[in-house]
């Protein structure tokens, strides 16, 4: 059952019930008017006859009372009329044919008649003596009939009700239950990836403004799963990654570290075979070293609770001390190193985390030793494209980005496809650390002859200084 139908079944039966309660009052109210209109005659009746014969019983009676009496017989609705004297004797009589007055006793009320005749008894007395009595019946029988007409007219005033009401609401809501089963259609295909087609929701309604909260929450829930279903896979991708790049340096490092403990081998080995097994030690030390500080730095700088450690510090030594720790692995990787600062560095110097920042360096470096072929060149600098700019640089003479790409190696566990060198936290890192320093990130590349990334972050010069 629609909400629709439940609505109107619901209103049919409220009419109903109030129809019904309507006829009872209606008829109960005038039952109860018409009795007591009954009860205010007989009590009228009762004295304009005391009224008319008081006299004449206290003078001792007399055949005058009849002719007095005469005219009651045009009064409507009364049964019988009874007078009787002190004595007890009857001095006038009046019935209906057939009825048999006798002594019937009077009624508590006009309501608790049983025999549709109202009958009341009253003593006729003067000067607080008695003089007779006065037994009247009213008949309350035309009170019946007069009830049935007044019931079967409320009761057809109730079936009209109970037709244009359901009828009016039926029409009233005929929009109203097309826009509800429109907000059904989109509760129910909330789980779908594309909601049913619907006409466009007007917000100046409530079901309009339901419809678009609907349609809002839809379109929130499926880019949430779609987000689930991304970091579900980026986490699968993560560890497929972190065991495939872990097991190239760890392999490297045993196999080295084999050698050099062996006591058989190692006395073949010249120093320069020795020297060569260390470095070899030595880079895949390094790689590991540099994948577990990827992965613990991009942890902590993804917590809600860290807060850079920002200090004011000299772009010119900044950049001598990471060309200092860096060359060492340039070289053991048999690349060239190459390091540049412009002359008019002078006392330049950037706010923000040490730290951080230097391994932001260390990270471009790596990525340009993995990606340089043997004997190419890696290449770090600064320029300072503007009074407020700094771009810092590394360069590689690797085979290139594909510009389709050049957004992508910034995402959290993306490689370059099947040829990643590591886990991809890299350069993700360094995205991280540049939003938290008002700094930008860029990538320049040409296939086949190499890429540079550059970490444009803001700088401080002393006045007059000139931009490069």
């Amino acid at each position: 059952m629609t909400l629709k139908t439940r609505f109107l079944t619901f209103s049919a039966v409220l009419t109903l019930v109030f129809s019904v309660l309507l006829d009872y009052t209606i008829v109960y109210t005038a039952r109860k008017a018409m009795l007591e209109r009954v009860e205010d005659r007989a009590g009228y009746i009762a004295s304009f006859v005391d009224e008319m014969i008081s006299d004449k019983l206290e003078a001792g009676g007399g055949p005058g009372v009849e002719i007095n009496l005469e005219g009651l017989t045009s009064f409507r609705n009364i049964s019988y009329l009874k007078i009787s004297d002190s004595g007890g004797k009857v001095i006038y009589r009046m019935s209906r044919p057939g009825l048999r007055v006798g002594d019937k006793p009077p009624d508590a009320d006009v309501f608790s008649s049983t025999d549709n005749i109202y009958d009341i008894s009253r003593e006729i007395i003067r000067n607080d003596k008695q003089l007779g009595v006065i037994q009247l019946g009213l008949s309350i029988e035309g009170i019946r009939e007069s009830l049935e007409t007044i019931m079967w007219r409320a009761i057809t005033i109730s079936i009209a009700f109970l037709l244009l009401i359901p009828g009016a609401i039926w029409l009233l809501t005929r929009n109203l239950g097309r826009q509800l089963d429109a907000l059904l259609a989109l509760s129910a295909g909330m789980h779908l990836e594309t909601l049913p087609a619907s006409p466009q929701p007007d917000l100046r309604t409530e079901t309009g403004k339901i419809a678009f909260a609907l349609r809002e929450t839809h379109t929130r829930l499926r880019a949430e799963e779609k987000l689930r279903v991304e970091a579900e896979t980026q986490k699968d991708d993560f560890f497929a990654m972190t065991v495939h790049d872990l097991k190239q340096p760890l392999t490297s490092l045993k196999a080295a570290l084999d050698l050099l403990f062996s006591e058989e081998d190692v006395k073949n080995f010249s120093k320069e075979q020795v020297r060569s097994l260390a470095a070899v030690a030595g880079t895949s030390l390094r790689m590991l070293n540099s994948m577990v500080v990827d992965v613990l730095n991009t942890a902590k700088i993804k917590s809600r609770d860290y807060a850079p450690e920002k200090e004011r510090i000299s772009l010119a030594g900044f950049m001598r001390e990471c060309a200092e720790e860096n060359s060492a692995s340039v070289k053991a990787a048999n690349k060239k190193w190459l390091f540049s600062l412009p002359g008019d560095i002078g006392d330049a110097w950037i706010f923000g985390d040490h730290d951080m920042l230097k391994r932001v360096i260390g990270n471009l470096v790596l990525n340009a030793i993995q990606y340089t072929p043997e004997g190419g060149a890696v290449k770090l600098g600064v320029r300072l494209p503007s009074e407020d700019k700094a771009a810092v640089y590394v360069s590689d003479e690797g085979e290139g980005i594909p510009d389709s790409f050049r957004e992508e190696i910034f995402k959290k566990y993306q490689g370059l496809g099947k040829s990643s060198k590591n886990i991809g936290l890299g350069l993700a890192f360094c995205k991280m650390v540049a939003d938290t320093h008002a700094a930008r990130i860029d990538a320049r590349s040409e296939m086949g002859k190499g890429t540079e990334v550059s970490f444009v972050i803001p700088v401080s010069r002393p006045a007059g200084a000139k931009a490069r």
